[in-house]
């Protein structure tokens, strides 16, 4: 639905332009009260003889901004249209030399991810919509990173007003994730949050405050953070389901579950991704419900790991589940994401003896998916948390006829701190270094010389612990390994 708001006096001939299509009048509505404009429909205001399209918060069409449109018959058809989703029909009504066509024909490219050309490019009058195709856009003559990122700073600072600044602040904030400078974007939300006057506004910020703060998440968690996260979520998911947005909800929904789960709340988990779940079923996206499946498939683990073992063949069902949707060719990452999860998982369930050996097959086997995609080269970070977590899989694998688990974990574990450096990740590096420890103690010695020089390593390893971290448990776990090592010592001579 289409709702313009003008003057009483303009009524009348706007009415009569849409009578001119048959049964258009049924999907326009036309006031003159703001109390009477449907939250739900898109909105146009006439006045001054000119056409203003409303910002589009919510998402529902590429975030192109029509500059100014001078009001005559065929110019608000040609809207109108577009607005509806008939960018074909709208094309129809404006010639080319109207400005408004290159405006119609760039914004119809990037709804569809057509190819936008060096004309189409060169005829773009406003600097935020430059912006925009750079972004989102397929245009080959790319601007860089840097310069983008100069070109967004300048059309806020130059933008007419405070909404229009929020709103292109909006579109930066998602450049700066896509890029992973999550706390440039924190910065510039939050410089801007005086700016936003509108609920629309309000809630923009909040939910891309939300997403910056998300992504820069290190365990372990602190609990005012997660506090935070969950306010702005929660706050964004009422806005949105007051506005009958309720996909937009729904994604929120997916992050207030994962924040939940990380405070330990798996009652409101659940019930979170339920919601979630039930949004993406009733409105038919695969995609969406994948990720809310992911989603629950994760909350399901974390019960499983906290005294509900019966929890653990669910979880591996509900992750194979996502791998309908996550396929390796379609979407590698979350591909590799899944199979990390069903790697921990089967290194970790419960089993008898006589199956270890078909779970431990199952686990290395997920393992190496998850290392196929996340190369040291490319995914440093992910690299090093997989090559942990299979050495320490390895650990509990029953003995191997062609090879030694135990020196592959090892190896595993040496592939991990070379990337958990104690100035890069000093609470990881810590954990890596204290689950190498454990490694050690039943590693087979060759020879009093090789036993001499293990020792020594793994004293030095014991004692960089507390120089890493603050964590009690983990400087406890150090000095453990310390006494026994003198223990040892003392055995040894």
């Amino acid at each position: 639905m289409i709702t313009i708001l003008t003057a009483t006096n303009l009524k009348e001939s706007i009415h009569e332009v849409i009578l001119t299509v048959n049964r258009l009048d049924e999907l326009v509505v036309i006031v003159s009260n703001p109390e009477e404009i449907d939250p739900t429909s898109k909105l146009l205001t006439v006045e001054d003889d000119v056409v203003r399209t409303s910002l589009d918060w919510n998402d529902t069409e590429p975030p192109y901004i029509f500059p100014e449109i001078a009001f005559n018959a065929n110019n608000l058809l040609a809207i109108i249209f577009y607005k509806l989703g008939n960018q074909q029909k709208a094309l129809e009504f404006v010639s080319e030399d109207n400005s408004l066509y290159n405006d119609l024909l760039v914004a119809t490219h990037l709804q569809f991810g057509y190819d936008i050309s060096d004309p189409m490019f060169s005829k773009i009058s406003t600097l935020v919509n430059q912006c925009i195709v750079q972004h989102y856009g397929q245009y080959t003559n790319r601007f860089t990173i840097e310069t983008l990122k100069k070109m967004y700073a300048e059309a806020i600072d130059t933008a007419i007003h405070d909404e229009l600044k929020v709103f292109i602040a909006k579109h930066y904030s998602n450049l700066l994730l896509d890029v992973n400078t999550y706390q440039e974007a924190e910065q510039l939300v939050r410089s801007l949050q005086d700016k936003a006057i509108s609920p629309e506004s309000k809630n923009a910020l909040n939910v891309q405050l939300a997403s910056a703060l998300m992504a820069q998440l290190q365990l372990p968690y602190k609990k005012d953070e997660l506090e935070e996260i969950s306010e702005l979520l929660h706050k964004g998911i009422k806005f949105y389901e007051a506005k009958h947005q309720k996909v937009n909800a729904g994604l929120l929904y997916v992050d207030a579950s994962e924040i939940a789960n990380f405070q330990g709340d798996y009652i409101a988990s659940k019930d979170l991704i339920n919601k979630a779940i039930l949004i993406f079923k009733e409105a038919d996206i695969p995609e969406f419900l994948g990720e809310a499946g992911l989603q629950k498939a994760t909350l399901l683990y974390t019960w499983s790991k906290n005294g509900s073992p019966q929890y653990y063949k669910p979880a591996i069902n509900a992750f194979q589940d996502t791998l309908k949707v996550f396929k390796r060719d379609t979407h590698p990452q979350k591909f590799a994401d899944v199979h990390h999860n069903l790697a921990l998982i089967y290194s970790e369930i419960p089993v008898s003896s006589e199956e270890k050996p078909i779970w431990t097959a199952f686990c290395a086997s997920s393992f190496k998916e998850v290392l196929k995609f996340y190369t040291k080269e490319d995914y440093p970070y992910e690299f090093a948390m997989a090559s942990h977590n299979y050495a320490t899989a390895l650990m509990s694998f029953p003995e191997a006829k062609l090879h030694n688990n135990l020196d592959k974990a090892f190896g595993m574990f040496e592939d991990a701190l070379s990337v958990r450096t104690g100035v890069a990740y000093p609470f990881e590096r810590a954990l890596t270094l204290v689950n190498q420890l454990e490694l050690y103690w039943i590693m087979h010695n060759e020879n009093s010389e090789e036993e001499a020089k293990k020792y020594n390593a793994m004293l030095n390893k014991a004692n960089e612990i507390p120089q890493l971290v603050t964590d009690s448990a983990l400087i406890e776990k150090a000095n453990e390994h310390i006494e026994a090592l003198k223990n040892l010592k003392t055995i040894l001579n």
